[in-house]
């Protein structure tokens, strides 16, 4: 611990709290989402959003660097930019390579002058000389950084690549082992490659003896994926009825399988759509929605029964098809045959009669609130696999029980400990593309990622692997398992082994002194983004086979630790309790705040990411720093957008990283003398600031997303409620901190609308006016349903009680999808011919004189545009006197201005604008600046990490 008894908090001056090279970051953090080129440890085995290097360096290096850095210097110690001079600053030479990168076709490297950041530390001189600048910055020591929720293990890898005094804690005990094996294996066991590797041999040799038979050989080669579904028997005609979504097997190749249905026997034939003359469409499944429809007598049999039939056990595992990794026949993609059916026959009995194998994974599955796989009969995790997988996985797990003794014999225990624990994620990798859970990629006919979500899903069709050979075999996992390590390996060869610390245990309760760390970095779970132990648990469960003996008290549990766990879980509240969720995770993120706020040093300082795009974590997170008792010093927005870039994708998602800074006070007796301050004094300061922010930001070179941009302001905005909390309305009411970043989004969306659209919204209905600030802010027609919900009340509506009445939105989960002309107004031919339509089902009647809102009329005159014709339309719009109302013509000028172009209703309102019709409502078009308003386009962002 650094000594600073004479050290006050506000003397010890940051460079996190001065300016920082963001937009650099922000670019090199874009740079990382390559798959071949992030950082190694990202790649050992899976965890959940792991945040950029680039990113994490900053937030680290500037945490324990004095303000009088340059930027220049900053991003030198960061690797970023070229080992020459540059004209001009670091941050201006990387952004204007950003921008013409595409214009040559040099790599990424050659094109910017000097390798990814990630991939190197300073080198020797330079990293003395930035150990030498910490020192001086905390007397003379160099500041321990602590990670109390490590997760991945980001922060702590880059805290002890600098050489820091690194403490790492996590609570799930599959992070703590990743932890274990990059932060402890690899700078004190070094390379682990020889000695893994014949090991693997030696298990991969007992398991393919075991497993030989049951993956029959075909011209003596041996397949490597089957393509696996479902069937029962049809409740209605008796016969037999496939289950599957849909029958592509490898689109790329036109590969796909069609079923043959002959005296109640079912086989299938794997064929080429493009070289075989069949009456067949692969998209055409038997499953549509949840419901199967059945080939031989139509009826459809609705999800409810088919759940009901799969908890009870009435299906069938079918083989559709069968991919081996050499050409046989001139294909790789062929038929089952009847040594396939014998094969997936005997290994369904080994399991069902073998003691251990009838017992194993026979542990109760905890069913999360988004399982969706629970439902569908899978309770136990041995349910999780199909027969024939859980034979393989348990023939690893067997092979690896051969060689244990031998290991632990020959080694010192240390290193037998890293060569087990590596051995065991080698075998436990496999899971990831060997499961009924796991879908079939259907570019490239082969296994895709059981949680490729984040989350367990049924699969109507799965993939099956051979893991003796192929693409997801023993030996593949092992290159790739130990080829990342040795990676990990290097980039801490400078490091010594002893200056971390790797704890697993509840963050609210750290092993540590008062004040006995100067720096907390930590990227906090948000909400219910990822429930973290639910989805590890799928690992755990096999690393408890594996590892059991070797942690006994990590690994003591049934499944993970879900009490202390700080996320948002609606399972371990009531059912339909959001709100009780929602209190329980902020009240743990204060209990972990405010541990951390006992172990840290008064003149330490920490630095929190924020990437949750709903204001309600936020809040929460907010209030969790507030009631342990820290104060907001300095924000920063590190972007993954990019400089003047060529598109946009219309994303509700936030696209930025927010670092918060934030202080204990200078003493108890400060917290304790802060008088409440009145909601009415600060409000204008708190939309000032994010007024400021969002200004700054689009007078930037970055074409950020209106999210981004609402997001970035936020930081600002909570710097000044937390510098003036306790906050009281003038009731004496604690007002939270969601009040101040609704004053922000009003604010930041107020000048999107002053800089984007032509004419103002002032007297034009509440409705109306949210409509189109949605579609302002966002682009897109689906957006986030809580973002949306905020949205209105900013502007004086409640979504909620408009959507039966106006059928303007509706919902699909946790998104909103705005409706057009076409879903709202009755159809005027329709009615006119008597045709009778439920008023219900369409709110809007065009035969209506006057309208509830403005956007209603500009829908009706769109639906009786399409329908009768330009010169009806004109008397229509005349006769009601829409062409002399402003707020009419408002709307329409604005929905021109931030509608997509393909949006259908766009083309429509082009259409009135044009002609006679246009002449009438008097709009000009040439003065629409819509460059805001392109297609929807992809991008990476760093919510992708």
């Amino acid at each position: 611990m650094t000594d600073t008894n004479n050290t006050k908090p506000e003397d010890r001056h940051l460079k996190i709290e001065g300016l920082l090279p963001v937009t650099a970051v922000g670019i090199e953090s874009l740079k990382e989402a390559n798959p071949e080129v992030m950082s190694p440890h990202r790649k050992i085995y899976k965890w959940f959003a792991r945040r950029p290097t680039a990113a994490t360096r900053l937030a680290i290096l500037a945490s324990v660097l004095p303000d009088t850095v340059s930027d220049d210097q900053l991003l030198r110690w960061m690797c970023v930019g070229p080992k020459e001079g540059t004209e001009g600053t670091i941050e201006d030479y990387v952004v204007n390579k950003q921008a013409t990168k595409d214009n040559n076709n040099q790599s990424v490297t050659s094109h910017f002058g000097y390798d990814y950041p990630l991939q190197n530390i300073p080198p020797d001189n330079e990293f003395q000389e930035f150990h030498e600048k910490v020192r001086e910055n905390w007397d003379g020591s160099l500041p321990t950084v602590l990670d109390p929720t490590a997760g991945g293990g980001t922060i702590p890898l880059e805290s002890l690549r600098y050489g820091l005094p690194t403490f790492s804690n996590e609570l799930n005990p599959v992070a703590w082992l990743l932890n274990k094996v990059v932060l402890n294996y690899a700078p004190s066991q070094g390379s682990l490659d020889e000695d893994i590797r014949q090991w693997v041999d030696e298990i991969l040799d007992f398991a393919s003896g075991e497993l030989e038979e049951y993956f029959p050989r075909r011209d003596g080669v041996a397949p490597s994926h089957y393509f696996r579904a479902y069937s029962i028997d049809c409740p209605a005609c008796g016969d037999i009825l496939p289950l599957t979504n849909r029958w592509w097997f490898n689109r790329r190749l036109n590969m796909a399988v069609r079923p043959l249905f002959e005296e109640n026997d079912l086989r299938y034939e794997c064929v080429n759509t493009e070289q075989t003359d069949i009456d067949f469409d692969p998209n055409n499944g038997t499953v549509s929605g949840g419901d199967a429809e059945c080939p031989h007598c139509g009826v459809v049999t609705e999800r409810d029964d088919l759940v009901e039939m799969f908890q009870s056990g009435d299906y069938e595992y079918e083989v559709l098809a069968v991919r081996y990794e050499e050409k046989i026949s001139g294909s790789k993609y062929h038929s089952p045959t009847e040594q396939d059916y014998k094969a997936i026959e005997k290994a369904r009995q080994k399991v069902e009669n073998e003691l251990n194998l009838a017992t194993l994974l026979s542990s109760e599955r905890f069913e999360g609130h988004w399982d969706r796989a629970y439902p569908y009969g899978v309770t136990q995790w041995r349910d999780v696999y199909s027969p024939r997988q859980l034979l393989s996985h348990a023939k690893l797990l067997e092979g690896f029980k051969e060689v244990e003794g031998e290991i632990r014999e020959e080694y010192n225990p240390e290193r037998a400990e890293s060569i087990l624990v590596l051995l065991s994620l080698v075998n436990t990798k496999l899971i990831e593309r060997n499961s009924r859970l796991e879908p079939i990629d259907v570019t490239y006919g082969s296994p895709a990622n059981m949680l490729g979500n984040n989350n367990f899903s049924f699969q109507w069709s799965f993939g099956e692997s051979n893991l003796t050979t192929g693409t997801y075999s023993l030996s593949t996992a092992a290159d790739n398992v130990l080829d990342n390590y040795e990676n990990v390996v290097q980039f801490l060869s400078h490091v010594d082994g002893e200056n971390v610390t790797v704890n697993q245990g509840d963050a609210a309760s750290l092993p540590l002194d008062s004040e006995s760390v100067d720096v907390a970095v930590m990227d906090p779970p948000y909400g219910d983004n990822v429930i973290y132990s639910e989805v590890a648990d799928a690992f755990y469960v096999w690393l408890k086979e594996y590892l059991g003996d070797t942690f006994p008290q990590t690994f003591s549990g049934s499944a993970t630790n879900k009490e202390d766990e700080a996320v948002e879980n609606p399972s371990m509240v009531a059912e339909g309790a959001e709100e009780t969720a929602r209190e329980r995770y902020e009240n743990k993120m204060s209990d972990i705040f405010s541990e951390v706020y006992r172990v840290l040093d008064s003149s330490g300082a920490l630095t929190v990411y924020f990437t949750d795009k709903e204001a309600s974590a936020w809040d929460s997170l907010t209030m969790g720093l507030i009631n342990a008792g820290f104060t907001v010093t300095a924000t920063h927005t590190i972007t993954s957008e990019m400089p003047q870039r060529v598109g946009v994708q219309g994303s509700a998602s936030a696209d930025s990283t927010l670092l918060l800074t934030c202080r204990k006070p200078s003493s108890d007796e400060e917290i304790h003398n802060r008088q409440p301050t009145l909601w009415s004094d600060i409000r204008e300061k708190t939309r000032l600031a994010a007024r400021d922010k969002a200004t700054e930001l689009l007078d930037s070179d970055l074409n950020l997303t209106k999210t981004d941009t609402i997001i970035s302001a936020f930081g600002p905005t909570l710097r000044v409620f937390t510098e003036n909390y306790p906050v009281v309305d003038k009731h004496d009411e604690v007002v939270r901190p969601q009040r101040a970043l609704e004053e922000a989004r009003t604010a930041v969306v107020e000048v999107l609308v002053d800089r984007e659209l032509e004419d103002s919204l002032d007297d034009v209905d509440n409705l109306s006016t949210w409509y189109i600030l949605s579609w302002l802010v966002y682009g897109r027609e689906t957006i986030p349903y809580d973002d949306a919900r905020q949205l209105g009340l900013g502007v004086g509506v409640n979504v909620d009680e408009i959507k039966s009445e106006t059928k303007i939105w509706s919902k699909s989960g946790d998104k909103l999808t705005l409706k057009g002309q076409s879903y709202r107004v009755r159809d005027y031919t329709a009615l006119e011919a008597g045709e009778k339509r439920r008023k219900r089902a369409y709110p809007v009647d065009p035969h209506e004189d006057t309208f509830a809102y403005t956007i209603d009329a500009v829908h009706a005159s769109l639906n009786v545009l399409n329908t009768k014709g330009s010169d009806f339309t004109w008397n229509w719009v005349n006769d009601r006197g829409f062409a002399d109302q402003p707020q009419f013509r408002r709307i329409v000028k604005s929905l021109l201005q931030v509608l997509p172009e393909s949006h259908e209703d766009y083309k429509s309102l082009v259409n009135l604008v044009s002609g006679e019709t246009g002449e009438l409502i008097d709009i000009n078009t040439n003065s629409f600046n819509r460059d805001n308003q392109n297609e929807e386009q992809s991008r990476t962002t760093l919510n992708d990490f």
